[in-house]
């Protein structure tokens, strides 16, 4: 399996999870590339999947990949045109309870305005992460706040 190609993966997986079971791949193997790219084809479709990298005895870091067969994901990058209530509207409409919200610049407003209205309608903060975009533009850097946020149904 180490040397699965992506569809090769993504075949497999999806066998699995066609029987309503999860997925879990357990490796210390250092090609891990392509079940990375087979696990954010399912992460893209909607599934819950879960990465975790812990160091062990040998010092090689050991990669735990998790995907779950129900769809409950669904995940937004925000443009400056979006409107916050189109994208809660459509948070209302699909029923899932796990969302992700990502964009930069002025568009991190936008998010703040969704955070508002999901926190005070039984949703939490699971994750937040901040950084830094950074765009070359002719001799100058142009650098852009991100902001990307998890809420998760409560």
């Amino acid at each position: 399996m180490e040397q699965f190609s992506k569809q090769e993966w993504i075949h497999y997986i999806g066998k699995i999870l066609l029987d309503n079971e999860p997925f879990q791949y357990k490796t210390t193997s250092q090609n891990n590339l392509f079940i990375l790219f087979a696990a954010d084809s399912f992460r893209r479709n909607g599934h819950e999947v879960l990465v975790d990298i812990a160091p062990t005895e040998l010092h090689v870091s050991c990669i735990t990949i998790s995907i779950f067969p129900n769809k409950t994901c669904i995940e937004f990058t925000l443009r400056y045109n979006d409107k916050p209530s189109d994208i809660i509207q459509q948070i209302i409409d699909s029923k899932c309870t796990t969302v992700s919200l990502r964009g930069c610049g002025t568009v991190v407003q936008s998010i703040l305005k969704i955070l508002d209205y999901v926190l005070h309608s039984g949703w939490y903060i699971d994750n937040t992460i901040m950084s830094t975009l950074t765009q070359q533009k002719e001799t100058t850097k142009q650098r852009n706040t991100a902001l990307h946020v998890v809420v998760k149904k409560g």
